[in-house]
């Protein structure tokens, strides 16, 4: 259970009253683990991971691109088939299943299907298919575990769109990520500070989250407005940003935070103004719901994920890698900020992303399917 927005959704189900049980086959990369080979453990773990029931099956990646068959998948699959069987030897046959991603998960959830007749619900999140990354062997597993599935999220529209053309003939309903339990949790909106005013933007730093472009779009900002702050979270690549904010003269205006655990993340966005990420793609982006349940408007890009979350109501769009239409949201939304209401926002982004309402969205989704 790598993905954390796994588990959140898995535990909003079960708080909802569902049994929930995990299964997951948990393999460590060669490449970056090389010392782990004869250390760590392999096989079967019986665990409670965040209060759910998990069954996961230790292992390691040893043939990974192979050119002609995926042999760490197949690996990988019959690992979870063992997780599986011996989940079902403790608590019986599941009603359904709901695998996480096409490539690998869904895969088990058809071999599944194919033995004990478990009807299975796929949600797609991996932006490997819209980035090219996907090999060519791997394709017609995919395409067999699409084809037998009951029924199939993604998590925006626009990749509900990439879907249906990538595995033409199917139909894929939109289904966002839902807010981590501590963006839910009631809080008094604090006092801010009147003369300054700050955008905040939260991120692994990475090429793909486009800081690169909304530092010198900030810079032309600041010439109009010089009370305009930054405040950056994030780590990997923060020195060679930094060295960007120096050369463009912004250093007094913009402050590196550094790595935020989730409560430091929840005390800059309750301090801040407004959100900005310019990311390059994004098949969701949970941020965005982050700050919106913060009562912070955003600006976002047009790359995929945020056309789902974003409205005239929230914050404001722009296109992907265009620092002047950059500045000018950052402009206009400093102009206009006084429109956005932070209770609003908080009261709509709870509504649309909160737990609750993605639980429901699934379970009335697994009857449709056990009723079928």
């Amino acid at each position: 259970m790598d993905g954390i927005f796994f588990r959140l959704q898995a535990q909003a189900l079960q708080r909802e009253g569902m049994k929930i049980g995990m299964v997951v086959p948990m393999f460590r990369y060669l490449r970056s683990q090389p010392k782990t080979i004869f250390s760590r453990f392999y096989g079967l773990r019986r665990h409670q991971q965040g209060g759910l029931n998990t069954y996961a099956y230790d292992s390691m990646y040893f043939f990974p691109r192979c050119p002609v068959v995926d042999i760490d998948r197949i690996r990988w699959v019959n690992a979870g088939m063992k997780a599986f069987e011996a989940y079902i030897a403790d608590n019986g046959k599941p009603d359904v299943i709901h695998a996480h991603c096409v490539n690998y998960a869904a895969i088990l959830a058809c071999a599944i299907f194919k033995k004990y007749g478990i009807p299975y619900v796929i949600t797609e999140h991996s932006s490997a298919i819209s980035r090219g990354l996907v090999r060519k062997n791997q394709w017609p597993s995919m395409h067999e575990a699409v084809r037998h599935s009951a029924a199939r999220f993604a998590v925006s529209r626009d990749f509900c769109r990439i879907l249906e053309k990538t595995y033409a003939g199917t139909d894929w309903q939109y289904l966002p990520n839902m807010l981590g339990g501590n963006f839910e949790q009631d809080f008094e909106f604090p006092e801010k500070n009147n003369q300054d005013f700050t955008f905040c933007s939260v991120s692994h730093l990475r090429h793909l989250k486009g800081h690169d472009l909304l530092l010198p779009a900030f810079a032309e900002a600041l010439k109009t407005y010089p009370q305009l702050k930054l405040k950056i979270g994030g780590g990997a690549e923060e020195g060679r940003l930094k060295q960007l904010a120096s050369n463009l003269g912004i250093n007094h205006a913009v402050t590196f935070t550094g790595a935020l655990t989730t409560d430091q993340t929840l005390d800059l966005m309750r301090h801040s103004n407004a959100f900005v990420l310019a990311s390059r793609t994004e098949t969701f982006g949970v941020v965005y719901i982050e700050a919106l349940s913060q009562g912070l408007p955003v600006i976002a890009t047009r790359c995929g994920g945020p056309e789902s979350i974003v409205t005239s109501d929230n914050g404001l769009l722009v296109p992907i890698e265009n620092i002047p239409e950059l500045t000018k949201a950052l402009l206009t939304l400093y102009e206009n900020h006084a429109n956005y209401d932070p209770v609003r926002l908080r009261q709509d982004c709870l509504q649309q992303f909160g737990s609750r309402a993605i639980a429901q969205h699934l379970i009335d989704t697994f009857q449709k399917v056990l009723n079928k």
